[in-house]
């Protein structure tokens, strides 16, 4: 029974102020929602632990957990920028290294700006504007949907996720304190991301605050941009009729979507006339397939994407194919594939036109966003004209392929002045694959187009106007590689139900029998195997893997010869061990939070409303999770990076993630940065330094796949896991480099947790390498970090949380006794 007494709330026995559970009480919304979050965390948690609630959180809201983070983790920055120029006062100048330990000589006293910025910290304002702009791009599509649904349906139309999914939409309540049930609490939720949203660029453009603050707001913008791209997945799945998990049986789930859609360039049958949608608003894909079914003409035209709208067109529509990333989008515009492209805002900006006047390609621009091409705002109308214009360019079009010896007499043009490669993001050798096609051998040239990004860089410096990208698709044209270019994969299928991570909690969590859950995530990258080679090692050592993003397609291009099938096909979809689930596209990575969060409910049973330190708090220490963010460094990867880490989730960054304006680094010899509370006793106890890193970048798919393994340790790991935890990163890491890592013997506290195939080899390490006494096959003795040698008893209770104890590193989730609080 609750108990209303104005500012208060009674649960049961408990009484609680509501000013001291809410930072500020702004209204009477949040008064209610206070009052609902508190009735339903109950009077048993109530008593344990004091709640304080983040409803319609400002970055300081969070201050609680960022600071934990902050303090554990070093901010290094990649830009040692120290003049700032954004007021009428400047420029200031500063000295520093983007750690805040810089002198300054500039027009400000000392290392101070004249409005009082530190210029050392001037790298943090930089890491707040990148997330703010990757968190503006996401706003500006999310709101132009939300505008066309409202106006579509009613804004009480229900929004339901399915009887499967008992937490719905997480990345917004775990932020506001409410779900999206209706319509218009999508706008509510949307109009509180625009308000921070400005706040935030106030303080990036405008603010004088010190690193720390920028940073808590350069994560709050991370995990807004989550938000954002939350609201566009549920109307997508309940406006839309996107395909979602959350409305199907649990026993669906193995083979739930089927393996059905067809990626690559080759997939696409170009006798028919054809229609590529690029871009991120789908509207006008959603309404040429509603125009092609409405006249019956499904068989007669293709339908294709590239991008995010790419990955949402399976979802609705399993004739589509995948042709590719967002990345590379200029390479199907200069295959001539298409008879016409619509456009609807570029997340990789490129000339559409310039490229589809090579083609001899209609170009149809939809949105408020595109001001080039032939412009169409009406996604309904842009939808049907590109059905129709494709059906009567199709008979007149001039489609030119380049042949053999167009390609070699091109190729001859080239002086080997090597300009090309001065400036390819990938160093591809081109002036040797040239040369080679201007013998006639075009091998060369077909592997340079697997590694290809097509940025075009080349061309633009290329003193003899080479058309050198086109002579790559040639090659891969005339070689058969173009047309071999064809997988099968699955559509994404929206949100990870509850059932699944009850099932995976035994796995991971419970008995150990597979390391973790690997989530890659992304824009894709070249060479597009890399994705597919990292998939298919944590597959192989019974790892669940999820991918959201382009690279989900990327994960498709592996085919096993001699069962003559992609990994899609070759692995089950679901959310288990051993699983290969396809959330969906750039939205879509909203889900790969949500699921995890719905992992640390399974466990904890905690109420995931405007309560986001005691979620995060428990899944930090406990669930064996890692996020590998693989290809072009946008703004929108940088803001979801953010956002991620807050959560408490470890990101590496690949393969180009040292261009991120900052990383999260942990110091395994920095002791006193490793530690949780004995939630009980309140004792500060001395753990494991894990996980090691929270952003970290990386170079090659080999570093990507032992980092992630070693980001899986978790303090409060038990047993089995921890043994499952060790041997992955040791198998990784002697397999890619030929050693052991250099801090394996931190984790260790049991022989039981060494791999029985490895045991007597690390056993004889720990004797040899670390001064451990071993008796037989067991530990006798460990040597402390310390440098102290003392009994396996001893070292464990001086040494990491006794298996299954409650610990956390928040002073206030200590556990109250007798009516003491911990601050």
């Amino acid at each position: 029974m609750v108990i209303e007494l104005s500012e208060k709330v009674r649960v049961g026995a408990e009484e609680i102020e509501l000013e001291d559970v809410v930072p500020e009480l702004r209204g009477s919304e949040i008064k209610e929602i206070a009052r609902d979050i508190l009735t339903d965390m109950g009077e048993r948690r109530l008593k344990q632990w004091k709640p304080r609630l983040n409803i319609y959180a400002h970055a300081e809201d969070i201050a609680e957990w960022d600071n934990v983070l902050m303090n554990r983790y070093c901010m290094v920055y990649t830009t040692d920028t120290t003049t700032c120029n954004d007021c009428m006062q400047g420029p200031c100048k500063g000295k520093g290294n983007g750690k805040g330990n810089g002198k300054g000589n500039g027009k400000g006293k000392g290392n101070t700006g004249l409005c009082g910025l530190r210029m050392s910290d001037y790298p943090a304002k930089m890491s707040l504007r990148e997330a703010c702009k990757g968190l503006c791009k996401q706003l500006a599509v999310t709101e132009e949907l939300f505008e066309f649904a409202i106006r579509m349906f009613s804004p009480d139309r229900e929004i339901d996720m399915g009887s499967s999914i008992t937490y719905p939409t997480m990345n917004t309540s775990m932020l506001t304190g409410f779900y999206i049930d209706k319509m218009r609490d999508a706008g509510r939720a949307l109009s509180y991301a625009e308000s921070q949203l400005s706040e935030l660029l106030f303080s990036a453009y405008f603010g004088n605050e010190r690193r720390e603050v920028l940073e808590e707001k350069a994560l709050h913008a991370g995990a807004l941009t989550l938000l954002v791209m939350e609201i566009a997945e549920v109307l997508k799945m309940c406006c839309f009729d996107f395909i979602n998990a959350g409305t199907h049986a649990a026993t669906e789930y193995s083979e739930f979507p089927a393996a059905e859609i067809e990626a690559g360039m080759g997939a696409v049958d170009t006798s028919k006339p054809v229609v590529l949608f690029i871009g991120n608003n789908f509207l006008p894909a959603w309404f040429a397939v509603k125009y092609l079914r409405d006249t019956n003409q499904e068989d007669k035209v293709e339908i294709c994407g590239a991008g995010a709208v790419g990955h949402d067109l399976p979802r609705f529509y399993n004739r589509a194919k995948v042709l590719t990333s967002g990345v590379k989008a200029r390479k199907a515009i200069r295959a001539g594939i298409a008879d016409v492209v619509v456009l609807s805002g570029l997340c990789h900006e490129f000339d559409v036109l310039e490229d589809a006047k090579r083609a001899d390609t209609i170009v149809i621009t939809s949105g408020y966003t595109q001001e080039r091409g032939m412009r169409v705002i009406d996604p309904e109308k842009a939808g049907e004209l590109a059905v129709r214009l494709a059906i009567e360019h199709k008979a007149v079009r001039k489609k030119r392929a380049i042949g053999a010896e167009e390609l070699s007499r091109e190729a001859k043009r080239c002086n080997r002045c090597d300009m090309c490669f001065s400036v390819c993001p990938e160093r591809i050798v081109i002036s040797g694959a040239l040369a080679q096609a201007a013998n006639g051998d075009l091998e060369a040239l077909a592997v340079a187009y697997d590694n290809c990004l097509f940025c075009v860089k080349c061309e633009h410096v290329c003193p003899e106007g080479i058309r050198i990208t086109e002579l790559m698709i040639g090659a891969a044209s005339l070689t058969g590689k173009l047309k071999e270019d064809r997988y099968l994969m699955r559509a994404g299928r929206g949100p990870m139900t509850e059932l699944e991570w009850r099932d995976l909690t035994f796995g991971i969590i419970l008995g150990g029998n597979g390391p973790g859950m690997v989530n890659i995530i992304g824009c894709g990258s070249a060479p597009e195997h890399e994705v597919a080679d990292m998939a298919r090692y944590f597959l192989e050592r019974n790892y669940l893997v999820c991918v959201a993003g382009c690279v989900a397609a990327e994960v498709a291009k592996y085919m096993d010869e001699d069962a003559h099938k992609c990994l899609f096909e070759q692995y089950i979809a679901a959310g288990v061990l051993k699983g290969l689930v396809n959330f969906g596209g750039c939205s879509a990575i909203s889900h790969v939070p949500a699921a995890i969060y719905r992992g640390a409910l399974v466990g904890s049973g905690y109420t995931p409303k405007a309560n986001w330190t005691q979620v995060v708090d428990y899944l930090y220490a406990r669930l064996p999770v890692v996020v590998i963010l693989w290809g072009a460094e946008t703004e929108d990867m940088y803001a979801v990076a953010a956002g991620i880490t807050r959560a408490g989730i470890p990101v590496v960054v690949g393969p180009s993630g040292f261009r991120f304006v900052r990383f999260m680094l942990g110091d395994k010899y920095d002791r006193e940065k490793w530690w949780m509370y004995d939630g009980i006793t309140g004792d500060k106890k001395e753990v494991e330094p894990c996980p090691l890193h929270m952003l970290i970048p990386v170079e090659t798919k080999e570093e990507a796949i032992a980092m992630s393994a070693r980001l899986l340790h978790r303090p409060l790991a038990l047993r089995d896991p921890r043994l499952a935890s060790l041997e992955a990163a040791n198998e990784s890491h002697t397999e890619f480099f030929g050693e052991y890592p250099d801090d394996w013997h931190l984790y260790v506290r049991s022989e039981q947790e060494l791999h029985v195939m490895r045991r007597m080899e690390l056993l004889r390490k720990l004797e040899r390498e670390h001064g451990w006494e071993i008796e037989g096959m067991r530990i006798k003795r460990a040597r402390h970090r310390s440098g102290e040698l003392m009994d396996m008893e001893e070292y464990n209770k001086r040494y990491g949380i006794q298996l299954g104890r409650y610990s956390t590193l928040i002073p206030r989730l200590i556990t109250r006794k007798h009516g003491d609080e911990h601050e």
